[in-house]
């Protein structure tokens, strides 16, 4: 399988620049695909969609979805979500992976994330990504490749907690 590489893309947060992992895909549900990007974040347990997104543009009444069984909690604080399948599509020249992902949904407006993310599982469990920064401003030489996984594990036997020797 073929590693991608995609440059960090400049975004511009108060006065400062910043470079995000900003993965070029598409969002399908149905028969509506949406070209977008959505933000890689290693920190994020679950990925997120705002709920403008599923509403504005796949027409998706949030209330119809199905609710978490818990809420979620970052750095944004509590977060009453709800629970959508998508599949996401990313490509670069003649290699295209897609994978559906489970998306939480915030149920209020204002509960909204900035950035629609791609969280660790499953995407981080099904690909390797690596980060490289460098030590440079300039965003042409900062990049992010993603590697699919080789491995024969299921992501699933990585969400209860290893038991460790000592």
């Amino acid at each position: 399988m073929t590693p991608l590489s995609f440059a960090f893309f400049p975004m511009q947060v108060g006065k400062d620049t910043i470079l995000r992992p900003m993965l070029p895909v598409i969002l399908k549900f149905k028969h509506i695909e949406l070209p977008t990007a959505l933000l890689l974040d290693s920190g994020s347990d679950f990925s997120m969609l705002r709920n403008d997104v599923i509403e504005d543009y796949f027409q998706i009444n949030i209330s119809d979805l199905k609710k978490g069984t818990i809420d979620t909690a970052g750095i944004g604080g509590e977060v009453e979500v709800a629970w959508i399948d998508l599949k996401v599509e990313f490509s670069q020249r003649n290699f295209t992976y897609e994978e559906t992902i489970p998306f939480q949904v915030p149920i209020k407006y204002e509960k909204n994330p900035p950035l629609c993310l791609i969280g660790r599982n499953p995407f981080f469990y099904k690909y390797r990504v690596d980060f490289r920064m460098g030590y440079t401003d300039d965003p042409a030489l900062g990049k992010f490749i993603i590697y699919p996984e080789t491995h024969k594990r299921d992501a699933k036997q990585f969400e209860r907690p290893m038991k460790i020797k000592k």
